[in-house]
């Protein structure tokens, strides 16, 4: 909620009596600050920008269709941390396996996760297998473990219901 606190009082005496402040405001507008000043801060309560210089988790996957169970991992990813990178592996026309490309990948994770803009960023990367670094850089590598029904979603399955008219 922004509220919008730049007069003293109101017009009308008796609506002054009954006005009671927000207890809580995402954005306090106060008189302080020109009205450009204000614009800009509602707008990055209400668009927020991903920032590449915050802490950021990496999720690696072929999102082969992004479905649920995505995308409760990249939520809890950036509940933990913040904000994720969803690095999607182009993997689009290997087999049965891949049938959607990169565009069509992101625009599926864009959408899914439209309540979280600002907190992700879709990149592309070429097919990743392996995964190893070096001595200790600060990285932490760690599995996040959802409940059982999310775990049990299956991009297999999804495909077969996607792509099997009678399934």
């Amino acid at each position: 909620m922004i509220w919008i606190d730049r007069i003293k009082q109101g017009a009308y005496e008796d609506t002054n009596r009954l006005f009671k402040p927000p207890v809580n405001c995402d954005l306090h507008v106060t008189a302080e600050g020109s009205p450009e000043f204000w614009a800009e801060k509602a707008v990055a309560l209400l668009r927020p920008v991903f920032e590449p210089r915050k802490p950021t988790a990496l999720l690696v996957g072929r999102y082969q269709p992004f479905h649920d169970g995505h995308k409760a991992l990249i939520v809890e990813a950036i509940r933990r941390v913040g904000q994720v990178v969803i690095g999607v592996r182009d993997t689009h026309g290997l087999d049965e396996k891949n049938p959607f490309s990169f565009e069509q990948v992101r625009a599926r994770i864009e959408h899914g996760l439209r309540e979280h803009e600002g907190h992700f960023m879709v990149a592309p990367l070429p097919n990743i297998t392996h995964v190893f670094y070096g001595r200790d850089v600060g990285y932490v590598v760690k599995r996040i473990e959802l409940d059982a029904t999310i775990e049990d979603v299956s991009a297999t399955a999804v495909r077969g219901k996607i792509f099997n008219a009678g399934g």
